[in-house]
């Protein structure tokens, strides 16, 4: 077996590569009695007591493997489940990683109706569901709101002048306030982990290590 390869009878199970999720999702495991060794600089572990393989992967990568089929289960974020646009069954919330996905603006401009910003410029990590909202307001409004995609440091486009609103993640409030935004949480999205799956020929490890949690 060649490395970074999985056994056709392992069950391919994708977990976060790094950053604290990472670091949750790994003690969390081994406290279920999953051994396993990473070799440096793969992105593939088999577990020694289970038949059971490893994938590490970004994050918002997670949930289109496991929609494709890829991967038999993962660990990601339910914001991330909504934005990839697949279909996975939803097994269990962790519990951890607890955030919400709101519409913020700078305080300054007093918005109170998020409706004001449809046709407005708006910049997220998340376009497909930041368009499928805003959607709503365009139709009712006649306008067309536009959508623009950044993969991080979305807090500060506001300031730059780069957008009227953005969509993201809110856990503390913190960066927010710092940054002299306000935010609506008007899309609602609990950011907790999920464990997620798809019928597979490994369903019955899948199970297995559901009973472990």
């Amino acid at each position: 077996m060649q490395a970074n390869q999985s056994p056709p009878e392992n069950c391919r199970f994708a977990i976060p590569k790094k950053g604290r999720l990472h670091d949750k999702v790994t003690a969390m495991l081994k406290g279920a009695g999953l051994e396993w060794r990473r070799e440096s600089r793969l992105d593939v572990a088999l577990c020694g007591n289970m038949p059971i393989t490893l994938i590490f992967l970004p994050a918002s990568d997670i949930a289109k493997y496991v929609g494709e089929g890829n991967v038999d289960l993962g660990i990601t974020g339910y914001d991330v489940v909504k934005e990839s646009d697949v279909d996975v069954e939803h097994v269990m919330d962790l519990g951890f990683g607890k955030c919400k996905l709101c519409v913020q603006a700078q305080v300054a401009k007093e918005v109170t109706d998020v409706k004001t910003l449809a046709g407005g410029r708006i910049v997220t990590s998340f376009p497909h569901l930041t368009r499928t909202y805003f959607d709503q307001f365009d139709k009712e409004l006649g306008v067309e709101t536009k959508v623009k995609f950044v993969s991080g440091s979305v807090e500060a486009a506001c300031g730059l002048g780069l957008a009227d609103a953005v969509v993201d993640l809110v856990e503390t409030g913190t960066t927010m306030r710092v940054r002299l935004l306000s935010y609506s949480p008007l899309l609602f999205y609990k950011n907790s982990l999920s464990y997620l799956s798809i019928p597979s020929l490994h369903s019955h490890n899948v199970r297995l290590q559901d009973s472990k949690w």
